[in-house]
């Protein structure tokens, strides 16, 4: 279940109107919009705020929506009202509700050291919730702030498609991309933030924010918003009713997490039991897999150098079954990394190469590879074959999928290429990856500070047991059957 689309439902039926009945004893909106302009008419008079010359308000005639100026100017807006709402709500300018774009500058020498101030980063994406709360003695402010009070709606007016807006439960100071509103009691904030987290809301800002990397909401477009507005009285109903839902999808998305935390455990144990040589039943006869290494030993002398190099064992404390023994990658493998990027060279033809942001745990995503040019004498060394395993030297845990095409592929520096040797089942290997990234045994034979990585030799000593050939044919089956059933529970949680 997508619960990010489940809020946004929630919040499309809201201002809608279709989240609650209305009631024909409600104080119907227009009457709301009469006391605004009545409120700005005297503090005009009381010279406390200027005329704003673009002000204008909506009404509805003959089933048709106005917009009237105040110079007096009358214009049709049927074209810009997105849906319909309920005959006691009205539409309105986001500018008309409230004073958008105008905020108070505080210069953070001038705001108290247990003051809260609040960040972008500080808010979580989509669902508006706090993540945390930070005085001014806790982060550096040398910058000025936007000064809020509590019941304002602070709204980010920077990549408004993150959807970081918050109701504040008591005054503070915000970055200055953060646009405090103040409805004045005529609108609910928490409504009003519904409004502003809605996809109607989002789709206008997609469409007339201003900024390739960095997109904002100018003042002027955020004035000229529509906004929905329904009676002060179904505001209350509103809100009362979104969060009673709110909660129950807060509680699925929790269950989600757990169900995949759950599948994951899964996972995990399965892969246990694989490596433990307890997940099928062993065969008598099976070759024993010290025949196969000393088959290997015999066809593949250069891998004995690499048995030299094996790291020991003690984070593996179980014994394995007779037939099987404890080896090496090296010992049991042809392996090497890819090519590496010469812009000084350009002799060759260009081949498309897989670099590790193209390889995927169990999976590889092909768009847009890269080209570099390839000698003809070095297409084999540095290109990967249906069956081969492609390990990432860094990064997520030594992070695995083989190449199951039956064309080619050539690859970059940063991978390494892992060849088994006489019928050695690279899936085998693959879920033996996957395990010891799942337990963090990978992380015994990556080198390195700060960024750590799988080097040639350390992957030549990665310790992993290895059971009869016959034997791994019918563990990668089993797991493979297992893991289809659990994806299956993870597609349904998506659905």
């Amino acid at each position: 279940m997508d619960t990010k689309k489940l809020r946004q439902k929630i919040l499309d039926l809201a201002i809608r109107g279709k989240l609650v009945l209305q009631d024909p004893n409600d104080e119907p909106a227009s009457v709301l919009i009469e006391k605004i302009r009545a409120k700005k008419k005297r503090l005009i008079e009381e010279n406390k705020i200027k005329q704003d010359k673009n002000e204008s308000y909506i009404y509805r005639s003959d089933k048709s929506y106005y917009e009237k100026f105040a110079d007096g100017t009358v214009k049709c807006i049927d074209v810009e009202i997105p849906f319909e709402i309920p005959e006691s709500w009205e539409w309105c300018r986001l500018g008309f509700l409230c004073d958008y774009g105008i905020c108070i500058n505080v210069q953070a020498t001038d705001i108290p050291q247990t003051a809260w101030i609040l960040d972008l980063e500080d808010i979580e994406k989509d669902t508006g919730t706090l993540l945390v709360r930070v005085c001014r003695f806790q982060r550096e402010s040398k910058s000025v702030r936007h000064a809020f009070k509590k019941g304002d709606v602070l709204y980010s007016k920077l990549r408004t498609y993150l959807n970081k807006v918050i109701v504040a439960d008591q005054d503070g100071y915000s970055t200055t991309e953060i646009i405090p509103l103040d409805f004045k009691g005529f609108v609910i904030a928490e409504y009003a933030r519904c409004v502003l987290m809605s996809n109607m809301f989002l789709e206008y800002t997609a469409q007339c924010g201003y900024g390739v990397k960095m997109p904002r909401l100018g003042t002027n477009d955020g004035k000229r918003a529509l906004f929905p507005l329904p009676p002060l009285s179904e505001q209350r109903q509103i809100i009362t009713r979104i969060n009673n839902l709110i909660l129950i999808t807060s509680k699925l998305e929790n269950d989600k997490a757990e169900l995949y935390d759950i599948v994951k455990q899964a996972k995990s144990k399965i892969l246990d039991l694989a490596i433990r040589g307890k997940l099928v039943p062993q065969d008598p006869n099976d070759e024993l897999a010290s025949l196969l290494l000393e088959r290997i030993k015999a066809e593949h002398p250069e891998s004995n150098k690499k048995a030299s190099k094996t790291s020991d064992n003690s984070h593996y404390t179980f014994s394995l079954p007779e037939s099987w023994e404890w080896t090496t990658l090296g010992e049991i493998s042809q392996h090497n990394t890819g090519k590496t990027l010469d812009k000084s060279r350009n002799s060759g033809f260009l081949h498309k190469y897989i670099t590790t942001s193209n390889l995927y745990w169990d999976s590889f995503i092909l768009d847009n590879l890269k080209e570099m040019p390839f000698e003809e004498n070095e297409l084999e060394k540095y290109s990967a074959i249906e069956g081969d395993l492609l390990i990432c030297e860094g990064g997520d845990g030594g992070r695995s999928a083989i190449w199951d095409k039956e064309y080619p592929i050539c690859f970059q520096n940063h991978i390494h290429r892992v060849r088994p040797f006489s019928g050695i089942r690279s899936k085998y290997i693959y879920f033996f990856m996957f395990y010891s990234s799942l337990n963090g045994y990978i992380n015994y034979y990556k080198k390195g500070i700060g960024i750590q990585s799988l080097s040639g030799n350390s992957l030549s000593s990665i310790k992993l047991p290895l059971p009869p050939i016959s034997e791994q044919k019918r563990i990668v089956k089993k797991i493979e059957e297992a893991f289809s059933y659990l994806d299956e529970i993870a597609d349904s949680i998506k659905a």
